[in-house]
C-alpha cells in the first residue's frame, strides 16, 4: 500500500475508532493504533484497561511509550494517536497519524445533540501534537 492511502486508512479507522468511544463514553482517553505494511490489521491499545487510575496525561505518556516500542517493527507502517482535546469550551477529537514518510494531525470538533454524537470538519493544526513518533528505520 502506498504512503498516501496507508496514511488515509490509518486516519480512517482512528477517526471511526474514536468517534465510536465518544459516543459510548462522552469522551475519549488517549489511545494508540497501528497498521502494518499493507493497511491490515489494525491493533489498538488502551492504556486505560492496564492504568484504571491514571491521569489523563499519564495515559499519554503511556500510549507514546508503547507507540514508540511498536514503531521499533519493520512490520508497523503507519501508527496513530487519538484522544480528547479541549480548549476552552471547545472539545475536539485530536488524531495524530503517521507514516514512515509523512504525517498529519487533525483535530475534530464534536458536539453532542441528544444522545447523538457528530464530528465537524477536520482543523489541521500546525505541527504534530508530539512527535514525531514513527521515524524511518536506519539506513533508509
Amino acid at each position: 500500500m502506498n504512503d498516501e492511502a496507508l496514511l488515509g486508512k490509518a486516519l480512517h479507522v482512528a477517526r471511526e475508532a474514536g468517534l465510536h468511544l465518544l459516543r459510548k463514553q462522552g469522551s475519549v482517553l488517549p489511545f494508540g493504533l497501528t497498521l502494518d505494511r499493507a493497511g491490515d490489521n489494525p491493533r489498538t491499545w488502551f492504556p486505560r484497561d492496564q492504568l484504571p487510575r491514571a491521569s489523563w496525561d499519564e495515559l499519554l505518556d503511556a500510549t507514546l511509550g508503547h507507540l514508540e516500542r511498536c514503531s521499533g517493527s519493520a512490520e508497523v507502517a503507519a501508527i496513530a494517536l487519538v484522544t480528547t482535546l479541549e480548549s476552552g469550551s471547545e472539545s475536539g477529537l485530536g488524531i495524530q497519524v503517521e507514516t514512515r514518510a509523512s504525517s498529519v494531525f487533525l483535530v475534530y470538533p464534536y458536539r453532542a445533540t441528544g444522545q447523538s454524537w457528530s464530528l465537524g470538519e477536520p482543523q489541521t493544526a500546525e505541527g504534530l501534537l508530539v512527535g514525531p513518533i514513527l521515524a524511518a528505520p536506519t539506513g533508509q
